[in-house]
């Protein structure tokens, strides 16, 4: 009857474990998610993203990158979450040179791969078991 307790006891901690890692990669996804799309909603129709409030924008979103990037790496596959820092980068390179189509571009990249990895990487019964 030990063992039975014991065993229970290692499969539900490892089940928790995985629910926490689902959770937290969709809450910090979602967070990018949001405010991507903030950013392209703010930048449709405008050819200047030279503006302070693109630039805090972009500057809350790398932030908020750098913030997670470690746990987002260390519980996700990190090829994946590369290819979101990259774009994320290409962000302030873009506004430097006031490059509207690059931005915009990488935005819904950026959009994009969140959305997709959530999907991915989501809870779901499969990725628990």
């Amino acid at each position: 009857m030990k063992k039975f307790f014991a065993i229970l006891t290692v499969v539900l901690i490892l089940v928790g474990l995985c629910i926490w890692e689902e959770v937290t990669i969709d809450k910090y996804l979602k967070d990018i998610q949001t405010q991507s799309e903030q950013l392209i909603e703010l930048t449709e129709g405008t050819k200047n993203i030279q503006t302070e409030e693109i630039v805090n924008l972009v500057d809350n979103l790398e932030k908020t990158w750098k913030h997670h990037e470690d746990i987002l790496c260390m519980i996700a596959n990190h090829k994946d979450m590369r290819d979101l820092c990259v774009e994320i980068q290409r962000l302030q390179g873009n506004i430097v040179v006031n490059q509207y189509e690059d931005f915009t571009a990488s935005l819904k990249i950026i959009n994009h791969l969140s959305k997709d990895y959530r999907k991915i990487m989501g809870l779901s019964f499969h990725n628990v078991f």
